[in-house]
């Protein structure tokens, strides 16, 4: 059976324009992060700005451009393209990784701040316990010299006042440690002692490979879009109705031949021509979903028909 693709209904093409839309933003904010940083001044901040929304815009139109030149097998053009798109591409990334690494490292600044307030609860609880000690000491020495009620008693009492210094010190710590790590900050660590790597090292893996993803993520809905304006493009080239799949079956419609269709069908009958939709493609200068279109209409004309291998051969 032979399957005729139709255009994405209403939801579908929402749903991607929001991905795309969304991915774009966000690859524009993180390398906004890192252009804004380079420059403290108002003006120097617009510049940059304003460079980096134009490198991710043009990225992005550029990969769209390829695919148009790529389906009018423009390869020269779609390899210059492909080029450009390239050197766009890694600034992206390159600035992407910066503005990502600029918000990880407040974070982790973050972190190390309350790290080392955690730190410093312990230096005054490892304090109070030498204090003990000498305390405990003294007090030794004192029954040693049989003073207990001169000396021992302010020992004792000195003692549990700074062990329950020290309780309240650890009720602090322990509420500082709560909110002291950030869930990234988890992450990279476990990270790190999972694979032996120092912090710095995973940190950075984590930035290019978000960021790499959020620029690949984007361009493959790009090119989605672009396949799909072209093939809408194609069928109203072709004086085809576009259809949708929620209207298909209220609105049945017959498809109108083109007029190089039966240019076709003739140099197919005269063997002239192969039975393939590469060959077609090549003889009419046209894309492969025209074509697929056109072996439609000729299965439904008998003027060809499906061998077992899926190949098709004229119909003698």
């Amino acid at each position: 059976m032979h399957y005729q693709r139709l255009p994405k209904g209403h939801f579908a093409l929402t749903v991607v324009y929001l991905i795309t839309g969304a991915s774009i933003a966000a690859s524009m904010v993180f390398s906004l992060l890192l252009f804004l940083s380079l420059e403290q001044g108002l003006l120097m901040k617009l510049m940059f700005g304003g460079l980096a929304l134009v490198f991710e815009v043009g990225k992005f139109y550029i990969w769209y451009e390829m695919g148009e030149r790529v389906s009018r097998r423009d390869s020269v053009g779609a390899a210059k393209a492909l080029c450009f798109y390239a050197v766009l591409a890694g600034l992206s990334i390159a600035g992407s990784v910066g503005g990502i690494n600029a918000a990880t490292n407040t974070l982790l600044e973050g972190d190390a701040a309350k790290a080392g307030e955690v730190q410093s609860y312990n230096d005054k609880i490892a304090g109070l316990e030498r204090e003990i000690d000498i305390n405990e000491q003294a007090a030794q020495a004192y029954i040693d010299m049989k003073r207990i009620a001169n000396g021992m008693t302010n020992m004792l009492e000195r003692n549990a006042d700074l062990r329950q210094r020290q309780d309240e010190l650890r009720r602090e710590r322990d509420q500082v440690a709560i909110t002291s790590q950030s869930s990234l900050m988890g992450l990279m660590s476990s990270l790190a002692d999972g694979l032996g790597w120092p912090l710095s090292r995973v940190q950075f893996g984590i930035v290019a490979a978000l960021s790499m993803l959020l620029d690949f993520f984007a361009a493959f809905f790009i090119a989605l879009l672009g396949d799909e304006l072209r093939f809408r493009r194609s069928q109203k080239q072709a004086q085809l109705p576009v259809i949708t799949e929620a209207s298909q079956e209220a609105s049945p419609v017959v498809p109108v031949r083109p007029d190089y269709y039966h240019e076709v069908v003739n140099k197919l009958r005269a063997g002239e021509l192969r039975c393939a939709k590469g060959a077609v493609s090549r003889m009419l200068e046209k894309p492969l979903e025209e074509v697929e279109d056109i072996f439609h209409w000729l299965l439904q004309d008998g003027i060809v028909y499906r061998k077992p291998n899926r190949h098709f051969a004229v119909k003698v």
